[in-house]
């Protein structure tokens, strides 16, 4: 679960800080980094292959020479043959057992779906894209006539060369699937949703989903599942592409940016004067919106979740959702935070044999003239003594200040104790801690009661 670590004092701190002015302007996927322009390539089996730009260029290139669309221009097209990707991606095109056989059984029924950013889909069969079973050299490309696709492109097109059939030129492809044939034209799931309804449908449910901090390798199965399904995806607009692989098409709704931080939501309008007044106003009027969507897709027995970077308990412009949406009972999915992942290259296990402040900037974790933590404490131990650290706690802090341990977290045996700092020691006397566990100590954790 944690490293050999323990902690017992506090001069290391680490300053995490997330600051915005409003909401980033949207890029164009020619500027964004490679790490939002990555291509999903999932094969017949199943598994899917992230391929960044670096990657792609390693692969075989080619040439496709061809008219532009809507020009009386040629364009000498460079990228990789769609074949070849697959075959990059693991698609045996060939059976080893049966090498006379020009397909293996699981690819002659299969077919490739290709996924624009805006959820556009066009489908190609494998013989089609395969010059072996005479097919087309069908290209994925990212430069034409030596220059990089532009924006309304990039970051891939597919061109079908010898073909006027333009709309099958999809572009700002983002994934790419070979899908299996099933026994059944329809599949259960669907049989389902189109089966006549009796009553009313379940409700449906809320997610937070934390994404992790930009490499889509980081996202863990549970929130790339999640996202998977869920019929609408929430985010704010600089994660729509990111975003758009993992989902189904249709599925994204980028947020009000007033929305974003959740500073202004809920707050009254009176309390504030001039423009801040009305940004308020304008904000809760966002918020009773969401809400309102929210809750016609939960009765409609929907999946909604919220798409966030990292993890959404820290520092997350989505951190609000769990208390001003609590009538959805959101569920919170983790994710690794940009903070695990600066941890990792850094090469440092940051907390060694002392304490870690995580902190916003503005907070250095020093108590208030009225002798408040402000800021919390976090914890990771290894049999600490415990006793003693309540101790020197209580000596720095005032007692009513929230304390909380949490153990084996994630885990089935998973439990939390929570309490105020002047009576939290009597309660973990009375425990059996396990060996690794975290001790929050802060205000952060809301309104304790005292630990009887």
């Amino acid at each position: 679960m944690y490293h050999s670590i323990w902690l017992m004092t506090i001069p290391l701190l680490l300053c995490a800080v997330w600051a915005h002015a409003g909401e980033p302007a949207s890029t164009s996927p020619a500027a964004q980094p490679p790490c939002m322009r990555v291509l999903l390539v999932r094969n017949e089996s199943g598994r899917t292959t992230t391929i960044t730009p670096a990657e792609f260029a390693k692969l075989p290139q080619a040439t496709v020479r061809d008219k532009i669309p809507h020009t009386d221009q040629d364009g000498a097209y460079e990228g990789v043959l769609l074949h070849e990707l697959l075959r990059a991606a693991g698609v045996a095109f060939a059976d080893p057992a049966a090498p006379d056989k020009k397909l293996p059984a699981s690819l002659r029924t299969a077919y490739v779906l290709v996924e624009a950013s805006d959820g556009y889909q066009v489908v190609f069969s494998i013989p089609e894209i395969h010059p072996d079973l005479g097919g087309r050299e069908v290209l994925l490309v990212n430069r034409v006539n030596g220059v990089p696709l532009d924006a309304k492109l990039a970051p891939y097109q597919v061109i079908v060369p010898g073909s006027d059939l333009h709309a099958r030129w999809i572009r700002q492809v983002t994934r790419i699937m070979v899908q299996p044939a099933t026994a059944a034209p329809v599949s259960p799931q669907d049989a389902a949703a189109t089966a006549p309804q009796t009553g009313r449908p379940s409700e449906g449910q809320v997610f937070l989903v934390g994404t992790g901090p930009g490499d889509p390798e980081l996202m863990s199965v549970k929130a790339a599942q999640l996202l998977k399904r869920a019929d609408i995806v929430f985010c704010y607009s600089w994660m729509k592409d990111e975003v758009a692989p993992f989902v189904r098409p249709g599925a994204v709704e980028v947020a009000s940016p007033l929305l974003m931080g959740g500073q202004y939501c809920g707050q009254n309008p009176d309390d504030f004067q001039g423009e801040l007044q009305e940004r308020v106003r304008q904000t809760n009027e966002a918020l009773d919106q969401l809400k309102t969507r929210i809750r016609a897709a939960v009765a409609d027995g929907k999946t909604v979740a919220f798409a966030d970077n990292g993890d959404p308990t820290i520092f997350s412009p989505w951190g609000w959702v769990p208390d001003l949406l609590a009538e959805f009972r959101p569920v919170v999915i983790p994710g690794m935070s940009s903070f695990n992942a600066a941890n990792a290259v850094l090469q440092r296990g940051l907390a060694g044999q002392r304490s870690l402040i995580l902190s916003s900037g503005s907070d250095l974790g020093r108590p208030d003239p009225q002798g408040r933590l402000s800021s919390t404490l976090v914890f990771f131990t290894q049999r600490v003594e415990i006793q003693k650290l309540m101790g020197q706690l209580r000596d720095r802090y005032p007692a009513d200040t929230p304390v909380a341990i949490v153990c084996d977290v994630s885990y089935p045996s998973e439990r939390i104790l929570r309490g105020q700092l002047g009576t939290f020691a009597d309660v973990v006397a009375k425990e059996q801690l396990p060996l690794l566990y975290l001790l929050y100590v802060g205000d952060a954790l809301g309104v304790a009661t005292a630990a009887k």
